[in-house]
């Protein structure tokens, strides 16, 4: 009874912190689209749909106590949404989201389309010579995973994100046939993630310059979309690569294997946290990309950041997971005192380029904080900050404000000389 007790008080406290710091960012930011609300308001949506799960589809109990690790996070977040906020606030007055429209649009969408069809005939090529089937995950490795088309996936992703900002009344097909395209290729490489991610930052995009609002019917779409391409993926993998046949059984596989999915970060936690936490601390793993840039120099052996330790957290399917959740991993992998100071610094680092897109209202800016909000907002799955890609699109937007502040430049002194 006492246990119950406390558990529904921790849970209660939590809720209510969420609220006020969600309110509070609110308020300083001049909308609900914040960082810090990117990550704790997706948390308690998923966390809510674990704590309703019934017991006789065998996941294991919640543990309470592991939310004050989410308690503290938050807190600790705010302070620099706080006082970046006020400082922005006297200087600037209130937070206005008017961006500029890309000037391009057009030179935006030929490139994208442009560099789409190397992949197409790449996927022709690879359909007729791989041995491996198509909709495998090693099929999709050797697509676009690393090298020359993984990177260029890459940038195409980034490219999709700015595509979202070129929708509008009257221009609406182009940009979403280059949105779904992009969206299509990286598919094939059966990467759930780094399909939902990039469609998420553009949806966050428009949220944020106010060209949508947000809706009770937004949000049942968006989550009716990744379930659907959750179960598409697999029934490509099941169907067109190991050639199976649909069935109940299957159906009852992936509709497992879903809830599992939203279930995994959360639950992982919990579990860790009852157990003691397993992992051996290791904050390097939080900084990998960093870090394993240095080691390309040095020629010392790269980080792995993925989580070796595996728990189970469905008695019934026996499946496992390794991931922790966005404030779950930062906490397994360094002491206490660490763990303030990093959320810390990714929580003023996150809200300076907040500052750099309000202030500069450049769109590509814009794009980049959805970017990373996007990441925040599956936060109650994973930390994405030890991925390449978490940096390499950011770096990519910047190349393109680059050549586009250049050739406007260029064309403004060729308008000056014409003048002349």
């Amino acid at each position: 009874m006492m246990s119950t007790a406390w558990n529904i008080l921790i849970l209660c406290v939590y809720l209510v912190e969420v609220i006020l710091l969600a309110q509070a960012d609110r308020q300083l930011w001049g909308t609900l689209f914040t960082p810090l609300n990117a990550l704790s308001l997706p948390f308690t949506a998923i966390l809510f749909l674990t704590l309703c799960m019934p017991s006789s589809l065998g996941f294991v109990p919640f543990y309470y106590p592991c939310l004050l690790i989410w308690m503290g996070g938050l807190a600790l977040m705010a302070i620099p949404s706080w006082l970046l906020g006020y400082v922005s606030y006297k200087k600037h007055g209130a937070a206005q989201y008017n961006f500029n429209s890309i000037e391009n649009e057009r030179i935006l969408l030929i490139v994208t389309f442009l560099l789409i069809v190397p992949f197409v005939f790449r996927l022709r090529e690879m359909t007729a010579t791989s041995l491996e089937s198509f909709g495998s995950d090693e099929f999709g490795e050797q697509f676009a995973i690393y090298g020359f088309f993984g990177h260029l996936l890459i940038f195409l992703s980034a490219c999709s994100i700015l595509c979202f900002s070129c929708i509008r009344k009257g221009n609406r097909l182009f940009p979403i046939a280059a949105i779904v395209l992009v969206a299509a290729l990286a598919f094939v490489n059966q990467v759930k993630s780094w399909v939902i991610i990039p469609l998420l930052a553009g949806l966050w995009l428009c949220l944020m310059t106010n060209r949508i609002r947000l809706s009770i019917k937004l949000i049942i779409l968006v989550f009716i979309g990744g379930l659907f391409l959750f179960v598409a993926s697999y029934l490509v993998i099941f169907i067109l690569g190991a050639g199976a046949e649909y069935n109940a059984n299957m159906g009852e596989y992936i509709g497992q294997h879903a809830l599992h999915y939203l279930c995994s970060g959360i639950l992982g936690l919990s579990e860790d946290i009852r157990q003691g936490i397993l992992e051996t601390a290791d904050p390097d793993k939080l900084f990998a990309p960093f870090i394993n840039l240095a080691h390309f120099f040095t020629g010392e052996e790269y980080i792995v950041p993925t989580n070796p330790e595996y728990l189970t957290i469905n008695t019934i399917t026996a499946r496992d997971d390794n991931v922790r959740t966005f404030f779950g991993t930062i906490y397994v992998n360094c002491s206490p005192c660490l763990f303030g100071l990093i959320v810390v610094l990714w929580s003023f680092f996150l809200y300076t380029i907040r500052i750099l897109s309000l202030r500069t209202r450049s769109m590509y800016f814009a794009a980049m904080d959805a970017w990373f909000c996007s990441l925040l907002c599956m936060g109650w799955f994973e930390y994405y900050f030890f991925h390449v890609t978490t940096y390499e699109i950011p770096i990519f937007l910047c190349l393109i404000y680059i050549i586009h502040k250049l050739s406007a430049s260029k064309q403004n002194g060729n308008d000056c000389i014409a003048q002349l």
